[in-house]
């Protein structure tokens, strides 16, 4: 018995300990889980680059960093995602040695990215920065407990180019976006530098497809559209269909196209996403999850047709915003997927989105929907999910992949009996009586305390054997 026991101790122990170590595991992967990234892509206006962290844990309320580029420019006018004023942004420039430092200050009293990436500025600078001016310097990140970390070379992606001939509507990066080679990517120490552009097709390159009332237009990977395409468009008063092949948009250009001056092109491009917070969000119902490339509203109004797949003709899936400043799935509409399986939503805006078939925002009306980018008011408070921190889910993934592993181990560890078969004929067991337990348990209780009673009394009332005297 007493072997039996200490057996049960050492298993709870055991026990105890895969727990602590699955949650110092889950804190420590979330801690070092690959460096952080800084991103700078062309938004598309003359000039600006958007400046996104990616893999950020979730951890961080605070960070600081130097974007560094290799000539003297002006500083650059800043227009921050988050515009709470309860948040410390800046971005403070200096020039040193024939370069131009800006050195990126974030402090909020929450996560500053949630799911692990975040946009937060449009940085537009008053002339043209080729995309391969730009370093990263060292970052420092304080999270909640205002403990520091430092990581000495994050990596470092620039997209695109915020320079060239707005009449061209030419991109280019390191030279010419005539050149064969489109992407470009250097490799420094440990951070990694990534530099890339895509050609930017016109109206010259689409208007021989230009037929009727309908253009479509199937655009490769990488590639972008003019201005030019959507205001030509918008003349002839076209159907304008832009193919990227799991997803399609229709743009009515018959009503007219706003496009600000400045504008060279829009990338609407769509990269998928991958974020278990996401989904944790939705309850594992996302089918999608999707980052359309340009930010910001759409030239005129548009429908979005995407690929979820013939597994779901028939079904009614939820198109969702995500809200990245306020951590929230917001509704923005509801689709039947077709037989070829595809959903078509409205589009004004273009962010980042999720697809589920679940309704988690009830019936929202349609007039309370907050814009996107903003905060929603009070009245459409029920069409907002919260999204959790990535960092709190991966360390319940961590502590449940445990605990199914220690529970697989002890079932494969167990020995097998064998239990003997009853043969007999069944026979009718007697209906439990009602109160029967109370009385059993205190008869129980009562034997146990007068047995007790009776060793004791037999041990004081034993006489000692004296000692005999030699």
């Amino acid at each position: 018995m007493k072997r039996l026991k200490t057996a049960a101790g050492l298993r709870l122990a055991v026990l105890c300990c895969m727990a602590l170590a699955a949650m110092a595991l889950g804190t420590f992967t979330a801690h070092a889980a690959g460096k952080p990234g800084v991103t700078l892509r062309a938004s598309g206006l003359e000039g600006q680059y958007i400046l996104r962290l990616e893999d950020f844990s979730s951890r961080f309320e605070s960070v600081q960093f130097d974007i560094v580029l290799d000539k003297q420019v002006s500083a650059p006018q800043v227009a921050w995602t988050d515009s709470s004023p309860d948040h410390f942004q800046r971005v403070d420039t200096a020039h040193r040695d024939g370069k131009t430092v800006l050195t990126v200050y974030v402090d909020r009293l929450s996560p500053i990215a949630v799911s692990g990436s975040v946009e937060l500025a449009a940085l537009t600078f008053p002339q043209a920065v080729p995309a391969s001016s730009f370093s990263v310097e060292a970052m420092k990140a304080l999270d909640g407990n205002q403990e520091e970390t430092v990581f000495p070379s994050p990596s470092l992606s620039v997209t695109g180019s915020a320079g060239g001939d707005a009449g061209s509507g030419s991109v280019s990066v390191k030279g010419s976006s005539d050149s064969k080679d489109d992407d470009d990517s250097e490799t420094d120490g440990d951070s990694r530098h990534v530099f890339s552009s895509g050609r930017v097709l016109d109206w010259d390159d689409v208007s021989d497809d230009a037929g009727g009332k309908e253009l479509t237009v199937s655009v490769p990977a990488g590639q972008t559209i003019g201005r030019d395409i959507f205001v030509q468009a918008a003349e002839r008063g076209l159907l304008l269909r832009l193919d990227y092949g799991d997803y399609i948009w229709t743009f009515d250009t018959a009503g007219g196209v706003d496009v600000p001056a400045g504008r060279l092109f829009y990338d609407l491009s769509v990269e998928k996403l991958s974020s278990r917070s996401l989904s944790v969000a939705v309850d594992g119902t996302d089918i999608a999850q999707f980052e359309i490339v340009y930010s910001g509203p759409l030239p005129c109004p548009a429908t979005l047709s995407c690929r979820v797949g013939e597994l779901h003709a028939g079904d009614t899936v939820y198109l969702s915003y995500y809200n990245e400043n306020e951590a929230s799935l917001e509704y923005r509409g509801e689709a039947e997927v077709s037989s070829a399986g595809w959903a078509d939503y409205p589009f004004t805006h273009a962010s980042r989105y999720v697809i589920s078939t679940e309704n988690l925002w009830g019936a929202p009306e349609k007039e309370a929907l907050p814009p996107e980018g903003g905060s929603a008011p009070a009245a459409a408070e029920i069409s907002r999910v919260l999204v959790p921190p990535v960092d709190e889910v991966e360390e319940m993934d961590a502590l449940e992949k445990a605990a199914a592993e220690e529970e697989a181990q002890s079932s494969s560890s167990a020995p097998e009996e064998d239990i003997p078969v009853d043969t007999s004929p069944e026979k009718e067991s007697p209906e439990p009586r009602e109160g029967w337990i109370l009385p059993v348990m205190i008869a129980a209780l009562l034997a146990t305390v007068a047995a007790t009673l009776l060793i004791y009394m037999r041990f004081r009332t034993t006489p000692r054997r004296k000692k005999r005297r030699r």
